[in-house]
């Protein structure tokens, strides 16, 4: 990809990468001298970090990138950037008629013949009074955490190459396989970029917030599902039936509403 090229078109300051260890990483350096906005993309990725923390690599042909941000929010706030993260990243995919969905906490998925494929995916860094926090909500880390430094928001887009090439078991899809053709790198990571700076933008005020909430519903395919959650220490199930203001997934279940923060989340049958 051409660093200038997105410079001129994004106004930011933009690194790329042939292949890299981690982008968010490299980001997490710059702080804080590199500006609010700052990108840094890779065509290949080494040596990620997942959210759970387990490392993982990325194949080329991919748009894996991730944004600094120094956000007007309050660290409980945090969890407003998944929002944006997601919607961002299903927008951007929309944008290229590929009927894109969100699914909780930070996947974005394509519904097909009854079976949903990963096409993308958001991991939020909050750097909370020096100190990483990864893809969980601050205060899970801090009791009364008192400043939020910056945000490293990482997005990962399977995007020019084939299903076949992603090293896992899960089911996934990709920009080429759901188009039927080559895609421009360059321009999944511009329309994403664009996107993200103004979802996160919005969801600094609590009158925008709102509008960028109402467009993650809009596309969610986890809200009326029936859910199992498994936060680590214990296992929710019940319906999603909707987000809070932080982020958190509200699930109605048999002893009344759960706000849940964190969490892998699976769709369940209704026999289940």
């Amino acid at each position: 990809m051409d660093a200038s090229e997105l410079e001129a078109r994004l106004g930011v300051s933009v690194t790329t990468f042939d292949a890299t260890p981690d982008t968010s990483g490299y980001l997490r350096r710059q702080i804080p001298d590199a500006p609010h906005g700052s990108f840094a993309v890779a065509n290949e990725l080494t040596a990620a970090r997942g959210r759970t923390g387990s490392t993982w690599a990325a194949p080329p042909g991919g748009v894996w990138s991730s944004t600094l941000l120094y956000p007007d929010l309050d660290p409980a706030q945090v969890g407003r950037l998944t929002v944006a993260g997601g919607v961002a990243a299903c927008e951007m995919a929309r944008s290229f008629d590929v009927d894109a969905r969100l699914k909780w906490p930070n996947d974005v998925v394509v519904d097909r013949d009854g079976d949903r494929y990963k096409l993308a995916g958001v991991l939020t860094e909050a750097i909370v009074d020096a100190v990483p926090v990864v893809g969980k909500p601050v205060g899970d880390v801090f009791d009364n955490p008192e400043e939020l430094e910056a945000v490293v928001m990482g997005i990962g887009v399977n995007a020019d190459l084939d299903p076949s090439d992603l090293d896992t078991d899960r089911a996934v899809t990709t920009l080429r396989r759901e188009l039927g053709e080559l895609v421009d790198r360059q321009t999944v990571a511009a329309r994403l970029h664009e996107r993200l700076l103004a979802c996160a933008d919005g969801v600094e005020t609590d009158d925008g917030f709102p509008d960028v909430l109402d467009r993650w519903r809009e596309h969610a395919v986890t809200l009326g599902e029936r859910v199992r959650v498994e936060t680590g220490e214990e296992t929710i199930r019940g319906t999603a039936t909707g987000v809070s203001a932080t982020g958190a997934l509200l699930v109605e279940t048999e002893r009344g509403r759960r706000e849940v923060t964190d969490g892998e989340c699976e769709s369940l049958r209704r026999d289940d």
